[in-house]
């Protein structure tokens, strides 16, 4: 057997820098689903804001505008068809009855005929209604309107926030919910901007300057039931600005908060409506949004009393508080999803808002008065956002646009109490002082309520999106 002799060695190299070819790698697009993208969420999340946001926003901005219209028309039209406090307390809260009585049904309704058509439906019947009620002259007239508008409006509020439900994960939907929120604020400003010129319309064309603000005051809501009725998609599966692999992110993020749920999963309306966590949520709600919105519904008269100011001046408050109202509730809406924390987010608002009502009450001084009148816009409707974002997460998908139309209906129910008792309050005493004492300690109660419900929330089991 021949043997060949065993090769040497290569030489070690030295000193030689590593070839630049090396480190190359094959090529490899990167797709939008690729699990090493990651900018996805944030640019599938930036996409739906910006196509959704707008109309979200404009819409709400109309409801709360065609909803509280009715206070700065008040002192003229109280005024001019002899209505007193007790009369148009009553009539406000018939509003909130026929909302409160078709909230779950209206929204059952849209889970069958789908988001889009329902809140066009919604939102052309309530500009009708409401530029009807320039009509009035009678307190039976006006008690039919009110009580048809609240039915016209009734499930909007809990059809928007199930639809945010339907295209924003949870780690988002804090800020979503305050961005198209701020309407809530921005509709105090605008009101205080156009009231008072619309109201010195009076006479024109043989109009009341109150009857100028609630016609044109109307007319946007069905303009943008039009619009939603021709670009609101229903579900992101519809849509042709994400591609297929955003959809696929965007249906497995949505699916993972739903089974991060721990709560549970009903199987029928009743048990759903049973639930200890919306009934716990209800009662919180009833407590401070119904007394608060019996104020709001009477806001110029009762500030015009409490700080001495004229209409104009009123107006030009009530444009500064909705503007730091805006600036509150986006920041607060940021914070509570920074720290993914929701309860503390709500409570300490509330306490404030609570403590600023009894300074009002007090009627110390002027200032004193337009400084509470401030904090209340401040941190009353920003802790909102965070109280439905949380009420959002504590529900499963199943019965959540349900269970937020219920917990809804329990504020519903208290603004018609609220804002009956307000005015016969203010007929029996001759101001606003008692009932304004009475929202502060019904503040509080909701603030008992809610920090129980946070002792007992059940655990969610957390995942990165």
């Amino acid at each position: 057997m021949r043997c060949w002799p065993a090769p040497k060695p290569a030489p070690a190299r030295r000193n030689c820098l590593p070839c630049p070819m090396a480190r190359l790698r094959p090529f490899r697009p990167r797709m939008a689903s690729d699990p090493a993208d990651p900018g996805l969420p944030d640019r599938v999340m930036q996409r739906a804001q910006w196509r959704l946001l707008p109309l979200l926003f404009t819409a709400y901005l109309i409801a709360i505008i065609d909803r509280i219209n009715i206070s700065f028309a008040a002192e003229t039209m109280n005024r001019d068809l002899g209505f007193t406090a007790s009369v148009y307390g009553f009539a406000g809260g018939l509003f909130f009855v026929s909302y409160a009585l078709l909230e779950v049904p209206s929204n059952m309704l849209m889970m069958r005929f789908g988001t889009r058509r329902w809140v066009t439906r919604i939102m052309i019947s309530w500009g009708l209604i409401s530029a009807a009620q320039m009509l009035v002259t009678t307190p039976l007239e006006y008690y039919v309107l009110r009580f048809l508008l609240g039915a016209a409006e009734a499930g909007f509020f809990p059809a928007i926030l199930f639809y945010a439900s339907l295209w924003f994960p949870a780690q988002w939907r804090g800020r979503v919910v305050s961005r198209f929120y701020i309407a809530q604020p921005a509709s105090q400003a605008v009101l205080g901007l156009v009231s008072a010129p619309l109201l010195r319309l009076d006479g024109t064309l043989g109009l009341a300057g109150w009857q100028w603000l609630l016609l044109l005051e109307a007319g946007p809501a069905i303009i943008t039931g039009l619009v939603i009725w021709r670009w609101l998609p229903d579900r992101p599966d519809q849509v042709s600005w994400l591609n297929q692999a955003e959809k696929s992110w965007l249906t497995g993020a949505l699916a993972t908060d739903a089974a991060a749920i721990n709560g549970p999963q009903h199987g029928s309306l009743l048990r759903a409506l049973a639930d200890p966590t919306i009934l716990g949520l209800g009662c919180a709600w009833l407590l401070i949004a119904g007394p608060v919105n019996a104020y709001l519904y009477s806001m110029p008269q009762v500030l015009g009393e409490q700080t001495g100011l004229d209409t104009g001046a009123v107006g030009q408050l009530v444009t500064l508080g909705g503007i730091t109202g805006a600036l509150v509730l986006l920041v607060l809406g940021w914070h509570s999803d920074r720290r993914q924390e929701r309860f503390w987010h709500v409570l300490v608002p509330w306490a404030l808002v609570g403590l600023a009502f009894v300074v009002l009450a007090l009627h110390l001084s002027p200032a004193l008065a337009m400084a509470a009148a401030l904090v209340i816009a401040a941190f009353n409707l920003p802790s909102h956002t965070v109280f439905w974002a949380l009420v959002s997460e504590q529900l499963h998908e199943r019965h959540r646009a349900v269970g937020i139309a219920a917990v809804n209906t329990f504020g519903q129910f208290g603004s018609f109490l609220g804002t009956s008792a307000f005015g016969v309050s203010r007929d029996a005493t001759g101001g606003y002082d008692a009932g304004l004492f009475v929202i502060a300690v019904c503040a509080l109660f909701s603030i008992l309520i809610l920090n129980r419900q946070r002792r007992l929330k059940p655990p969610r089991t957390s995942s990165p999106h």
